[in-house]
């Protein structure tokens, strides 16, 4: 019997999204293709699962394909045209051109649209939910048959990184009427493991650090300028992390960046202390560190 991951490989969600990766289609023919599964007759259940298809589907293609890859700029860039319209001829369209008059199909007790990217925010956090520590060998995973370890992980927070500066990014393609792809709250969540005690952050995970680390190398113009316009969210969302709890924080600020600055200079420190010092661990704190300080050189 085939693994869910087996499964999902053969769906025509799957290849279509991996056939325009490897450049052997266009992102128009691609968007028709992962549109034209949704009629407006299409019952509700069976936008359900072919939606559970889709996202999965692009979530295992991202977490098979390494975090600097340039293909999570492609999937980000198709996402944003998928929110922005499906293509046209659009199959809820009727082909008579009396097109006012068509009803869109049901999902949810409301009209569908992909303007929202609708449960792709469920399968995201269904997958972010297995984060580090990782066993080895690992059994915990979102798809039987896929081996989910530190490098799925920072493959999966690299493309939520590149999906929020696509979408706040000032030079984006397409102009949208909301931002269903700014998850710049998954990045305070991955950079507080970086807000602890000094004496701490030689305990800290690697695959913490390198996550952290390459939130910041993808989207430190975002990140930084978030910092410097002290986004909020609501209650202890942003909540400050173990060092930091009586900080008050309820999002991103100047004087956060200041500390995961600092814990980055000091992790670099202490891993080339090491006699096995993690290379991987090495690079990207350094790199992470390197952007901080010319992002914020660059303001000043």
């Amino acid at each position: 019997m085939p693994t869910a991951k087996q499964t999902i490989e053969l769906s025509p969600q799957y290849l279509a999204l991996s056939s325009f990766t490897n450049f052997l289609s266009t992102k128009q023919t691609t968007l028709e293709e992962l549109t034209s599964g949704i009629t407006p007759t299409t019952p509700s259940s069976t936008i359900s699962t072919y939606l559970e298809t889709l996202w999965n589907s692009l979530l295992l293609l991202v977490c098979q394909t390494e975090w600097s890859s340039l293909t999570h700029i492609k999937l980000a860039s198709l996402l944003q045209q998928l929110q922005a319209g499906p293509p046209d001829p659009s199959p809820f369209l009727e082909q008579t051109g009396d097109d006012k008059n068509t009803p869109l199909p049901k999902y949810n007790d409301t009209e569908f649209t992909w303007s929202q990217l609708p449960d792709l925010n469920i399968y995201i956090r269904d997958w972010y939910n297995f984060s580090p520590p990782y066993t080895s060998p690992s059994t915990s995973t979102p798809l039987s048959g896929l081996t989910f370890g530190k490098d799925e992980w920072m493959n999966l927070n690299a493309f939520l990184a590149t999906l929020t500066k696509t979408s706040l990014s000032k030079d984006s393609e397409t102009t949208v009427p909301s931002l269903p792809t700014d998850y710049s709250l998954y990045a305070i969540w991955s950079l507080r493991s970086l807000e602890v005690e000094p004496n701490a952050l030689k305990t800290l995970d690697p695959a913490d650090i390198q996550t952290a680390a390459v939130w910041i190398v993808t989207a430190k113009n975002e990140i930084y300028e978030l910092c410097k316009e002290k986004r909020e969210y609501d209650g202890n969302l942003a909540r400050g992390g173990d060092g930091f709890k009586d900080e008050g924080w309820k999002g991103f600020s100047l004087e956060r960046w200041a500390v995961w600055e600092n814990a980055f200079r000091e992790l670099l420190e202490l891993e080339g202390e090491k006699e096995d010092g993690d290379i991987g661990v090495m690079r990207l704190t350094r790199q992470a560190g390197v952007v901080m300080r010319m992002t914020a050189a660059r303001d000043s």
